[in-house]
């Protein structure tokens, strides 16, 4: 795994008021008429490919942007070319994350304290009968899910939740030796 900044470039309304402006991989420019509809991103790995990522619902398949002054731009779902160099990446707090494979769980751009406050209210969310997704948690929250994720996986390793397997990995509950507690 590789990390790299994002560097946001600008805010325009057109593709071609952006072309000028990606040098180096990792440079984005969003492009928004009065709602955010692509991100371009000049791809991380150095082939030299800019690409197009949907915001935009209406147009089709897309991702969500969570993007704020403190945490900077994150993306979900991570961006996974099945074109071209083939590069499976996350976008998460102004960071990408360039994967050699699909498994991002040592990657952490969120401070300690503030993973620990997340920690404790995600696990306020669990329940142990009924699992629950990382992303309907994030969502019910208004957080980015890559947070959610580290902590409901925070809360496996101290053995207060598990997650699923298979299809439904990526799905919590609180074990029932936390519910003694």
């Amino acid at each position: 795994m590789s990390i790299h900044k994002l560097s946001l470039r600008a805010v325009v309304e057109s593709r071609a008021a952006a072309a000028d402006l990606m040098k180096t991989p990792g440079d984005a420019v969003l492009i928004a008429r009065g709602v955010p509809r692509w991100l371009l991103l000049l791809c991380p790995c150095g082939c030299g490919e800019v690409l197009p990522i949907n915001l935009d619902g209406r147009a089709g398949k897309a991702w969500r942007l969570y993007l704020n002054k403190r945490h900077g731009l994150s993306i979900y779902p991570s961006v996974w070319r099945d074109t071209g160099c083939g590069s499976h990446f996350v976008i998460w707090r102004d960071q990408i994350s360039l994967f050699d494979h699909d498994y991002y769980d040592d990657y952490q751009p969120i401070d300690a304290d503030e993973l620990q406050r997340l920690v404790d209210i995600v696990r306020l969310k669990l329940d142990p009968y009924r699992p629950r997704s990382y992303v309907e948690i994030a969502d019910e929250l208004e957080a980015v899910p890559w947070d959610v994720l580290r902590a409901c996986r925070k809360l496996v390793r101290a053995g207060e939740a598990r997650e699923g397997h298979n299809e439904h990995r990526g799905e919590f509950r609180a074990s029932k030796r936390s519910q003694l507690r």
